[in-house]
């Protein structure tokens, strides 16, 4: 691979490795709002997912001798800022789409079976959260009327 195309995987990467890091947050800021139950069970689910996928992109990223860098996006202080818990599951939602759509569109920098299947996989985990996220939604609204 070239250097110019290993750059570009790794900044591919740290991107996906930021906005996780800030799932990561996001995902325990509001479960230590939710009582125990279905949301927070799945809550918890997701950040499970979260972390590994985030210890996965590490890896990936030092395979290629890069530094995966410590940042973390600014996700996390967007939903920090909204104020109802229907308000920070939506932008979740959002958050969970950005990084599906993200993998989708730069397939075509994965130099490896083994990362093409890891993000492949990411990939088919945020869309199933953001499926499970909008019924839960759906769920609430019609329960409120």
């Amino acid at each position: 691979m070239e250097n110019k195309n290993i750059k570009e995987l790794a900044d591919f990467y740290r991107k996906i490795l930021e906005a996780e890091r800030a799932g990561v947050q996001s995902i325990n800021e509001i479960m230590s709002s939710l009582e125990d139950g279905e949301l927070k069970s799945m809550m918890s689910s997701y950040l499970r997912d979260e972390g590994m996928n985030c210890q996965v992109l590490i890896s990936l990223i030092k395979n290629m001798d890069e530094d995966p860098g410590n940042k973390t996006g600014d996700f996390a202080l967007k939903i920090r800022a909204l104020n109802t818990l229907e308000e920070k599951l939506e932008l979740l939602v959002k958050g969970q789409e950005w990084v599906a759509k993200q993998i989708r569109f730069n397939r075509h920098l994965m130099d490896t079976a083994s990362s093409l299947y890891f993000m492949e996989a990411m990939k088919v985990q945020h869309e199933e959260n953001v499926d499970r996220m909008k019924r839960v939604l759906e769920t609430q609204e019609s329960s409120a009327y």
